[in-house]
């Protein structure tokens, strides 16, 4: 890509203050060539608070103004998906590179969009998959490439979480279809990426159960003034089929009170398992499945195990992105190419729970 910034250091703007504000902006704020110019949130009071509290420069409630005062290098986009391919759109049209979140955007058809416009003008495309970068999950990769699990068969991940267990929980738009909530695209979109980034090349066929469950179906108001309908799925079963015949199997609930998280890789001479996120476990042949010591060099920077766990790998993310777009990344991020794999998945598995039935992916 070359050094398209508009000086040494590239200046970000976060577009989101939830997500964006606990993690991406103290991971911006530490990272080496960067610095963040402006915030961008629905509360004018909020946005500012944060602002101040940080020194950040910038403090905006209108996204198109931010763009066309601060000029950023770099926009972050941590919005609800609805917002996500105008937003972006936006962006590219400032001269910005982007990093958005996941899901991409609220279908494939926009993040085609979103991926033609970062090509049309030269620009550094990236989505937050930054659960790629748990030093767990990093290694388990690299192993796999080594051929430590021989040929892959099957992969399998479980995410067993009391996030929404509670039924006082109040309404917000991760509960509303319309808005891109739910936990499919939340959590099974890592999923799904993880599943890519280890060997689920070409996705051929999705089987799909979406469903919200019974006990949650509404959830109350945010005024305290009634309750208000949940449109979006909060457990998920998933089969999906690659061209390759592996197969890879997703079960995920946010009502579960038993907590479980765990990604493994099953082939031919074994096995490699990453369980809640921080230990990984193998075994080969007849051997007893056993924790692997994961080598230090796998360590993202900011890594804070025991505080805010999705610091460190977005950090490093983040600088692979920063690298990317001076054109010496070593590792790529994942980019929005990723990501419309990743959509089109997402996708096919809410076509197959509607309609009851295996979708192809064409």
């Amino acid at each position: 890509m070359g050094d398209q910034s508009r000086g040494d250091v590239l200046r970000v703007a976060l577009v989101g203050t939830g997500f964006g504000a606990r993690v991406q902006l103290p991971a911006f704020m530490g990272l080496a060539g960067t610095s963040v110019a402006a915030l961008c949130g629905r509360s004018a009071e909020k946005t500012q608070r944060i602002a101040d509290e940080h020194g950040v420069p910038g403090a905006y409630t209108d996204y198109r103004r931010m763009l066309d005062e601060v000029k950023p290098d770099i926009v972050s986009i941590v919005t609800p998906p609805v917002l996500h391919a105008e937003m972006t759109l936006a962006a590219f049209e400032a001269g910005a590179h982007v990093l958005c979140e996941k899901p991409l955007a609220m279908n494939a058809a926009e993040v085609q969009q979103m991926l033609d416009a970062a090509q049309r003008r030269n620009r550094v495309h990236v989505v937050d998959h930054e659960f790629r970068y748990f030093p767990a999950r990093y290694y388990q990769r690299v192993l796999v490439d080594q051929g430590y699990v021989g040929q892959p068969v099957l992969l399998e991940a479980t995410f067993m979480s009391p996030v929404r267990w509670n039924p006082a929980h109040p309404w917000t738009w991760w509960y509303d279809a319309a808005q891109g909530g739910g936990l499919w695209g939340a959590i099974g979109s890592h999923y799904v990426d993880a599943f890519h980034w280890l060997r689920g090349r070409d996705p051929r066929a999705v089987t799909a159960m979406l469903s919200t469950s019974p006990r949650y179906a509404t959830r109350p108001a945010p005024d305290g003034n009634g309750t208000l309908p949940v449109t979006a799925d909060d457990s998920a079963v998933v089969t999906i089929e690659y061209a390759s015949g592996l197969r890879g199997v997703i079960n995920l609930c946010a009502v579960a009170a038993g907590e479980s998280r765990r990604l493994a890789v099953h082939g031919t001479e074994g096995a490699l398992v990453v369980e809640d996120e921080l230990r990984l476990l193998g075994r080969r042949g007849d051997e007893a499945l056993h924790e692997i010591p994961i080598p230090p060099e796998y360590e993202p920077p900011m890594w804070v195990p025991e505080g805010v766990l999705n610091l460190g790998p977005f950090a490093k993310l983040a600088g692979l992105m920063v690298d990317a777009i001076h054109g010496h990344a070593v590792v790529q991020p994942p980019t929005f190419e990723d990501g419309l794999i990743v959509q089109r998945v997402l996708d096919a598995a809410r076509q197959s729970s509607a309609e009851g039935r295996r979708v192809e992916i064409v």
